[in-house]
């Protein structure tokens, strides 16, 4: 550790506000912290200054994509869990919790959508939210009749997983194990139903609590929101502390983040917003600060399938990242290249990409789509399981699937038992040659195939999707108004923080892409292109003319 006169002042701002989380004898932690700021590091320290069973202490957060970077950073200093793994997980230990459930009950992605298909048979009209009526916790609801189906297919989805322990823990049905410390990482990103059940662990052992409110996203995809961590920013039940500094930015990045937030507080955006130092750090972004001084913005002339310019960039750019930086990203475990885009801008990225040989990794967090091939694979494991028979059914869809959908609901008899018999005996023909994806290889060939992959150089992705990543050079393309923000006279919050979210991605060098014309329809810079003091862009037309010439300046 250096003495306290040779580190920058920098350096010794930071120690102090480490030490201050470190010191604090609260029980109950609240860290506001920035992209960047060094939250792992700070679980890490936390984590070894006090010695423990690793099973005493647990780390939860909510995509795999960030429990896998946790798990492999704090490696064998606590349990870290998803959310719905650690409900999961409650579940199958506490069997009073999934009250209906088998103790060999399955996880099964894809639950929820058929339990919709059974609303809409069985009462014939168009399902409820049940999703979001349990992320919401809204008292009028219909629950007990997805509960109810998911107890007769002996079976749950993510969100009921989590509904189920809550429920239950309510009840007290059980009680959760002591723990010695509970870290939660990205609380912003917590709908109502998990911010309860944070609620109930914090209720009985001790706790810290790290999110950002201008980190959201997910409103829209999984009802979470950013007025549970400013409710608890204001609420008092909470010692407030804050990580002030951008560890993973160059200086670039962290100024057009002030300009963006001071643009979207003028005109009385964010509101409600948690207000938070967020501050370049020398002693480690100085040397990329200098390397790369601006934001690139690049103005295409045309954007298509066929005239792919985008695509063509960045391919372009890819072949110029120094051979240190991608060796870097490979022992740092992060990309070389992250591309963010949303359709359709996506898609011919991608194929660009892969056209020209470049490994592209494409972000999917879940894997939610049904397939027939999954029910058959069910079936192969239990010929009597109710959601393999009803997978199956799902797809072929037989002229009797209404009848024994109603029957089931009448009676509870299994499916296997309802199906006309010339039906389930050719399906079990088919169960009983199926061969399961992962038998299809021997030993040599699955060890081959682990063997020749390679740490992916690039990966694309939506905005949501970028989250939990960082890479050393981010592409930020189709930004134009009507797409982000879709509408320029009404920007939602929601949309400035993916913009923020997107640039913060970035660990040297960030690039924004629009196009004036995409296809046969014009197109119009996004307005948050604007909100960038223009100092801190470069700005590059690409077009014939720079295909031919070399780049232009505009």
């Amino acid at each position: 550790m250096l003495e306290e006169n040779s580190k920058t002042k920098e350096e010794i701002e930071l120690n102090k506000a480490i030490e201050a989380i470190i010191k604090s004898p609260s029980r109950k932690k609240l860290i506001v912290a920035g992209p960047g700021s060094g939250k792992t590091t700070l679980f890490k320290k936390i984590l070894q200054l006090n010695p423990g069973l690793s099973n005493r202490r647990i780390v939860l957060t909510f995509i795999n994509i960030l429990k896998n970077d946790l798990e492999r950073d704090l490696f064998g200093l606590a349990q870290v869990h998803t959310f719905h793994s650690f409900c999961l997980g409650l579940l199958h230990h506490y069997t009073l919790l999934g009250e209906g459930l088998s103790p060999d009950f399955i996880f099964f992605p894809g639950l929820a959508g058929l339990i919709v298909h059974d609303w809409e048979i069985i009462n014939k009209t168009d399902s409820p939210k049940f999703v979001g009526e349990m992320r919401d916790l809204l008292k009028d609801n219909h629950i007990n009749f997805y509960l109810a189906r998911g107890n007769y297919y002996n079976a749950v989805d993510f969100d009921d997983s989590v509904y189920r322990a809550y429920a239950g823990l309510l009840a007290k049905k059980a009680r959760i194990k002591k723990y010695d410390l509970v870290l939660i990482d990205e609380y912003q990103d917590f709908n109502r139903l998990e911010a309860e059940i944070i609620n109930l662990l914090g209720n009985d052992n001790p706790i810290i609590i790290v999110g950002d409110d201008d980190q959201a996203l997910y409103s829209q995809l999984r009802n979470s929101s950013w007025e549970h961590i400013r409710s608890l920013y204001q609420s008092g039940e909470y010692e407030v502390f804050n990580l002030p500094f951008c560890l993973r930015c160059p200086k670039v990045i962290v100024s057009a983040v002030g300009d963006i937030l001071n643009k979207a507080i003028s005109i009385n955006k964010l509101q409600g917003r948690i207000d938070k130092p967020f501050k370049h750090f020398p002693p480690a972004k100085e040397a990329d600060s200098i390397k790369y001084p601006k934001i690139v913005c690049i103005e295409t002339s045309v954007q298509s399938k066929k005239i792919n310019y985008i695509g063509r960039y960045i391919v372009q750019e890819i072949s110029k990242i120094p051979e240190n930086e991608v060796e870097d990203a490979i022992q740092g475990n992060y990309p070389v290249v992250l591309v963010i885009a949303m359709e359709p801008y996506r898609k011919q990225i991608i194929e660009f990409l892969e056209k020209n040989k470049i490994e592209v990794e494409k972000r999917d967090e879940r894997d939610n789509d049904l397939n027939r091939e999954k029910g058959i694979s069910i079936l192969k494991n239990n010929p009597d399981s109710n959601l393999g028979w009803r997978i199956v059914l799902d797809f072929d869809k037989p002229a009797f699937l209404y009848e024994i959908i109603l029957a089931t609901m009448d009676t509870g008899v299994p499916l296997i038992e309802l199906i006309p018999k010339d039906y389930r005996d050719s399906i079990l023909a088919e169960v009983d040659k199926f061969i399961p994806p992962d038998e299809q290889f021997d030993s040599n060939s699955k060890e081959q195939v682990t063997q020749e992959k390679r740490f992916p150089i690039v990966r694309v992705t939506s905005f949501e999707g970028s989250k939990g990543m960082s890479a050393q050079h981010v592409f930020i393309a189709g930004l134009h108004n009507k797409e982000l923000p879709r509408n320029p006279d009404s920007i939602k919050d929601l949309e400035i923080c993916k913009f923020l979210v997107g640039l913060t991605r970035t660990r040297k060098k960030c690039t924004l892409i629009y196009t004036k014309r995409f296809g046969i329809f014009k197109k119009i810079p996004s307005v948050f292109i604007t909100w960038i003091n223009q100092g801190r862009l470069d700005k590059l037309i690409v077009n014939k003319y720079y295909w031919d010439k070399g780049e232009r300046k505009s």
